[in-house]
């Protein structure tokens, strides 16, 4: 039996690529630039690539650029998610986004350094209260019946309030029964779900929407 041996060549001297042969990888490595994230913001997506890659099947890989690496939470359009940025979030974070395009794998990376921020300052305010008593334990249950009022306040403006003085004493040129409970609150702009209205899978919308809202707040 004869051994049939196939020899392909070229006349100009150059590698023949068998039809068979597997196509070489594509990669690519992209500066996403800089994101700037206020603190305490709940639910921030980041996405992969700063621009709508509309490819078949895609992956995504997360890492940021840490000695020691931690689980990242990424939602299944590959965005970024953080719950509750905090100062520890910031750092360099890099995406993989790997496809096939024409039978060729393709892998662009896109590289983000994430900062978080936050606006100083806030309003400090005093309220005036008339009552007829003014004891330890009545100024206690008085406090507490506040606070639960003040929560709801937050909830509804976005905002945190915290009580930092107190004061009781007698109303001048007034009977001695009547007095008045001086309570100095610390009014924070950014409080529980302030950005509760700007989640969307659009990141331009994000990015706006919490631009605008720290704006408001301030």
């Amino acid at each position: 039996m004869g051994i049939l041996t196939l020899v392909l060549c070229s006349c100009s001297g150059q590698t023949v690529s068998l039809p068979w042969a597997r196509p070489p990888a594509s990669s690519w490595e992209h500066q996403g630039g800089f994101v700037f994230i206020h603190m305490g913001s709940s639910l921030y997506t980041l996405p992969c690539s700063p621009i709508d890659m509309e490819v078949a099947d895609p992956t995504y890989h997360w890492r940021q650029d840490r000695p020691v690496p931690r689980l990242l939470s990424v939602t299944k359009e590959g965005h970024l998610l953080f719950q509750h940025f905090q100062a520890a979030d910031s750092g360099r974070y890099s995406c993989t986004i790997s496809y096939t395009k024409r039978r060729i794998p393709v892998s662009q990376t896109f590289h983000y350094s994430i900062l978080g921020y936050h606006v100083p300052g806030g309003l400090d305010t005093v309220l005036l209260f008339h009552s007829k008593f003014c004891g330890d334990e009545w100024t206690k249950r008085f406090l507490h019946d506040l606070q639960d009022k003040l929560r709801q306040l937050e909830m509804e403006q976005h905002c945190k309030l915290q009580l930092s003085v107190t004061f009781c004493f007698p109303l001048l040129n007034s009977p001695s029964d009547e007095f008045i409970v001086q309570v100095q609150l610390e009014v924070s702009l950014f409080g529980p779900s302030w950005d509760e209205h700007c989640n969307s899978q659009d990141s331009e919308l994000v990015t706006g929407c919490y631009r605008r809202t720290v704006r408001h707040n301030v």
